[in-house]
């Protein structure tokens, strides 16, 4: 058994392992900043009539290059460790900026890419760096719940495929148990893709409204 399987599986079959309450505090921060970014950024779609005609932003974001996609992926697979924008939100401007099509491979791309750095980090460094990333009461509800599952990997897959699920936080915990690497991606490749599509589609078709 080699030291990484060995860190997996101490934390199986017993309580959560406690986060404390204070280093999470700086989350709150990055929540309010990044709702205070999103109500800029939608008040400068507004004033520039890119809700209604988003051919001018993907017009406007095409002077970028190759750097305005890359750019992007980079940020939304760092969004699934440090939520900066609420919910889906980031997948829709996706959408909005680059089309609907272009816009979702995008943020799929940049999804799985965080994703899979989140399962590592964990992975490699254990409770730890949740203890950064996470609240007590949200990581102390799902981990026990994932835990005392008969199939871990039939939950996780399952929730995985719900558009409602804190997939981040899920794609963390399964990063503390013993779950290989490969299943991992599978699950994440096959029970992305429709979940995320339909939710930042549907947040998009909401922010053309106004």
């Amino acid at each position: 058994m080699n030291k990484t399987e060995t860190k997996t599986i101490k934390f199986e079959n017993h309580a959560a392992p406690k986060i404390g309450k204070d280093e999470t505090k700086w989350r709150k921060w990055i929540l309010i900043g990044g709702t205070i970014v999103l109500i800029l950024i939608m008040w400068y779609f507004f004033h520039n009539n890119y809700f209604k005609d988003p051919q001018k932003l993907q017009h406007v974001i095409q002077r970028a290059g190759a750097w305005g996609p890359v750019l992007f992926i980079i940020f939304q697979a760092l969004q699934v460790i440090v939520p900066v924008l609420p919910g889906g939100v980031s997948g829709s401007l996706a959408m909005l900026c680059f089309g609907t099509w272009t816009g979702y491979l995008y943020s799929y791309i940049g999804v799985i890419l965080g994703s899979c750095l989140a399962f590592w980090l964990v992975r490699r460094y254990g409770v730890k760096i949740l203890s950064w990333l996470v609240s007590e009461q949200t990581f102390d509800k799902y981990y026990t719940k994932l835990q005392n599952s008969k199939n871990f990997t039939k939950y996780f897959a399952i929730l995985i495929f719900l558009p409602v699920a804190p997939d981040d936080l899920l794609c963390m915990i399964a990063g503390l148990t013993k779950m290989k690497f490969r299943t991992f991606l599978i699950i994440i490749l096959l029970g992305k893709p429709v979940s995320s599509f339909f939710y930042s589609y549907f947040i998009m078709r909401l922010m053309r409204l106004i």
